[in-house]
């Protein structure tokens, strides 16, 4: 997976519903300080915004807007109406409303502590990523043992801000010190750890997700990634064969990963399999690529016929002349001359090679192993024209001229 997209999705989800999760605000009415009065219909208002009666809500604030007696009364008002706001989903709204009572500080210190954490998330889930960031260290001061809601907030305004690497230990802390953390700060602690490249660091992450969510097929692939990244191809292959045993291999990468990571572990027999499933099923596309990858995996795993199988198959689908080439190079390590003479001609037909030099050279060497010496001194003057082919053309022209041929 990309790793900037896994990053700009874990803040996306953070922002559209990882804000109702976090901001929930829920103003403490101190009815020492209000009047008992003006204490009741505020707690009335409260019990209507729980009950999701908004519009009678706003209605009974405006009307206790324009009853406060002093300076605290107006400033848990305001805080309502921010409740009011969020209850709503109206984050923007409740940033105007909750700013001032926080700049006024006029609250008790306990509330306004409370409404200072409410403002940073507000200001971070409003975009306002570097306001937030001060607001919540701000409050972090002398806080030894933040709540992870608070935590998780100060990652990701760091996160926001492009410092990934301030933002990982906070979320990961966030995580676990709460039994039920939620997935979206796994998606942040995650997506940080590849943002900072990482990937042992990731697979921990994904690792203690998978802990929680074991059920989540994108989990599994990342951490299969992640060991793979980190260099860790055996416990990356291991992470790929059991999806693929489970049946969660569907995807067209997922076939070619899986078939890299037994290549890469010195299994070609299973990676031929694995490719040769999806080639066949469809959900691996049919290009001359991966039928070459294919051809690849059946060489090494010793059987010849499969491979030259796999090359026919790619030269169905190719628009250059490369998988007859490199057909051509299989008969010649099998000393068939004719075939490689054949091969080595529509390769040279269809164009578009790599290495054209290359193939007239592999032509006039099994020209001249047939004994058709004029045909074979005619390919390998065209492959004289070529760089990577010269020298070796000219050796051959040399022996050949030192029998009287040519």
């Amino acid at each position: 997976m990309n790793a900037r997209r896994l990053l700009a999705a874990s803040f996306g989800l953070l922002l559209a519903f990882g804000m109702a999760a976090t901001v929930q605000a829920d103003t403490v009415l101190n009815q020492g300080l209000i009047s008992s009065t003006i204490f009741r219909k505020m707690h009335s208002v409260q019990n209507m915004i729980r009950g999701g009666q908004y519009a009678d809500a706003q209605t009974q604030l405006g009307y206790l807007q324009g009853v406060a007696t002093n300076a605290y009364d107006a400033a848990v008002v305001r805080e309502l109406f921010a409740d009011l706001y969020i209850a709503r989903g109206d984050y923007a709204a409740a940033l105007n409303a909750l700013q001032p009572v926080v700049q006024q500080n006029i609250l008790t210190p306990s509330e306004q502590r409370s409404a200072q954490l409410v403002l940073a998330k507000l200001q971070v889930g409003n975009g306002q990523y570097q306001a937030g960031l001060d607001t919540m260290r701000a409050w972090m001061q002398g806080q030894d043992n933040a709540p992870p809601d608070a935590l998780i907030t100060l990652a990701q305004a760091y996160a926001q801000l492009g410092q990934c690497r301030q933002a990982v230990p906070l979320a990961k802390r966030a995580v676990e010190s709460t039994a039920e953390p939620q997935q979206e700060w796994f998606q942040l602690w995650i997506s940080c750890q590849y943002d900072t490249h990482d990937y042992v660091g990731a697979a921990d992450a994904l690792e203690a997700a998978l802990s929680r969510f074991p059920d989540q097929l994108q989990y599994w692939e990342q951490l299969g990634e992640a060991y793979a990244q980190s260099g860790d191809n055996s416990k990356a292959l291991a992470v790929f064969a059991l999806m693929y045993r489970q049946g969660q291999i569907r995807q067209p990468q997922d076939y070619l990963t899986l078939a890299s990571l037994y290549m890469r572990n010195g299994v070609p027999f299973q990676a031929a399999q694995v490719l040769q499933e999806g080639l066949t099923s469809g959900v691996v596309p049919a290009t001359d690529a991966n039928y070459a990858l294919l051809a690849s995996a059946w060489q090494e795993a010793g059987d010849t016929e499969r491979e030259v199988a796999a090359l026919t198959e790619a030269v169905k689908v190719a628009k250059t002349g490369d998988p007859y080439l490199a057909q051509a190079q299989v008969y010649a390590a099998h000393h068939e001359w004719f075939s490689v003479i054949d091969a080595g001609k529509k390769a040279i037909a269809k164009g578009g090679l790599r290495r054209p030099g290359h193939a007239w050279l592999l032509v006039g060497v099994a020209q001249v192993q047939n004994r058709q010496f004029d045909d074979g001194v005619a390919s390998l003057r065209e492959a004289l024209k070529y760089d990577d082919s010269r020298a070796q053309a000219e050796a051959w022209l040399r022996y050949l001229n030192g029998r009287g041929i040519g």
